[in-house]
């Protein structure tokens, strides 16, 4: 028989934000972009901020605002690089991390898979609070193949409940497919299941004008935030995170903008059952409560059909 759990016997949780809004604790999180965008020095950056007790500013309506402190924390590192000391460990070192709180990896000589009890004996000897792994093609299991639906759910499932029992934040960085013209949630690595099977994906770019950018790209929290954040270096490479300004950027979409365009275009050939909406918009990584503001900004209408189920229709 079927496990059957009900709502009021669950306590409701709040998310306990390595990174607000894009990296949770006791989650998966990808990072994806073109390689030299600047995705790995990101995270490291991120992780050297960590490593002193600093959490990234977090993003709410488009502006910054300072974190609150945190704990000092620790990340293990997983690369297939062939030596670390003047590449990754240069990187956190120059962002002024704190080298007792980086651990990784033994490189090629000790190449580790994901495994999962490799996986929580690593998480368990070094305390770590955020795990990197960069690229996460390389540590998929010997003869794993990528495409296989099936065996990724399993590696994937794997991971959200290592994440989950032990609280940590497990970042897996990649490259980004050829498909230039695909939806943004499409052109990570894989099969579309695995952007499914995560809670957040962010996205690592570099506009026309060479300047970098990190946004949200699927974000399964209410706090989440479309509204892309500049990446900033300076003349030692050290990176800092910039508001932008949309009206210098009319592109780039901000996140109640992108659910209104989505809503208008399913309302565009009639009505449709709220419950159906909510359901598209979600596989698009839009909660309810945005697609309720979009809503009210295209002036959608609220009617019920003839079989009383609540419906919305272009006003």
């Amino acid at each position: 028989m079927a496990i059957i759990r009900w709502g009021h016997e669950t306590p409701i949780t709040d998310i306990d934000w390595l990174w607000k809004p894009y990296i949770p604790f006791g989650k998966v999180t990808i990072v994806e972009g073109d390689g030299g965008d600047g995705k790995t020095t990101m995270i490291l950056t991120v992780a050297a901020m960590l490593s002193n007790g600093q959490r990234p500013p977090t993003l709410q309506d488009g502006h910054l605002y300072d974190a609150e402190p945190i704990e000092p924390c620790t990340t293990f590192y997983l690369t297939n690089e062939d030596e670390i000391s003047d590449s990754s460990l240069k990187r956190f070192n120059r962002a002024g991390g704190d080298m007792t709180r980086f651990a990784f990896s033994g490189e090629l000589e000790y190449h580790m898979t994901l495994k999962e009890d490799e996986l929580r004996d690593v998480i368990s000897a070094t305390a770590a609070r955020l795990v990197i792994i960069d690229p996460f093609q390389s540590f998929l299991p010997e003869g794993t193949n990528f495409g296989s639906i099936t065996r990724m759910r399993s590696i994937f499932t794997m991971l959200a409940n290592v994440a989950k029992s032990t609280g940590a934040a497990i970042v897996l960085v990649g490259h980004l497919n050829k498909n230039e013209g695909s939806k943004d949630i499409h052109r990570g690595f894989g099969s579309a299941d695995i952007a499914a099977s995560v809670r957040s994906i962010l996205m690592v770019e570099i506009d026309k004008h060479r300047n970098r950018f990190v946004r949200a790209i699927k974000s399964n929290f209410d706090e989440s935030d479309y509204s892309p954040i500049q990446l900033v270096f300076d003349d030692l490479r050290r990176l800092s995170f910039k508001e932008v300004n949309l009206q210098d950027a009319p592109s780039v979409e901000t996140k109640i903008d992108r659910a209104s365009y989505l809503l208008e275009s399913l309302l565009a050939d009639g009505s449709m059952p709220v419950s159906e909406i909510n359901e598209l918009m979600e596989e698009e990584g839009i909660g309810a409560k945005t697609t309720q503001r979009a809503r009210a900004q295209i002036g959608a209408v609220l009617f019920y059909d003839e079989h009383n189920i609540p419906c919305w229709k272009l006003g």
